[in-house]
C-alpha cells in the first residue's frame, strides 16, 4: 500500500494504491495479503484531519482490495473528520472495491465521485 497527498485549495486528495486489510498487527500496522507491512492509513488521515482541511478526498482508483476492518476504519475517520468540521469523500472506487462499498451501503455515508474535477468543484475547491 502506498499513499500520497495533493493539495487543491481547501481540499486534500489522498491517493491510495494497493490493498487495505487488517493483519496480525492490527489497524495501526496493517498487512497486505502477502504479510507485508502497509503504510498507516490511520496515521495519514490523522495528519490530514489535524490540519482541518475543508474536505479530504480519498482517491481509490488504485485500491485493489478492502476488507471489513478497512471499511470500519474509513467510517471511524469519517466520524472524526465531521467532528473536526471537515468531511471525507471517496473518488473513483472501482471493481470489487466499489461493489463492497455499495454492498454495505457506504455509498449512503460517503459522497462518491467518479471525476476528480467534479469532486473538487462539489466542495468549492
Amino acid at each position: 500500500m502506498s499513499m500520497s497527498v495533493r493539495n487543491h485549495g481547501n481540499v486534500r486528495i489522498l491517493e491510495m494504491q494497493g490493498e487495505f486489510t487488517l493483519g496480525e498487527g492490527g489497524l495501526a500496522h496493517p498487512l497486505d495479503l502477502r504479510g507485508r507491512r502497509l503504510d498507516d492509513l490511520s496515521g495519514a488521515l490523522r495528519a490530514l484531519v489535524t490540519h482541518a482541511p475543508r474536505v479530504i478526498i480519498l482517491d481509490m482508483a488504485g485500491v485493489t482490495f478492502l476488507d471489513s476492518a478497512a471499511l470500519g476504519e474509513l467510517i471511524a475517520w469519517k466520524k472524526r473528520a465531521l467532528a473536526q468540521g471537515c468531511d471525507i469523500a471517496l473518488l473513483r472506487p472501482v471493481g470489487k472495491v466499489r461493489a463492497m462499498i455499495e454492498m454495505v451501503s457506504l455509498d449512503k455515508v460517503f459522497r462518491i465521485f467518479d471525476d476528480e474535477a467534479a469532486a473538487i468543484q462539489a466542495f468549492g475547491g
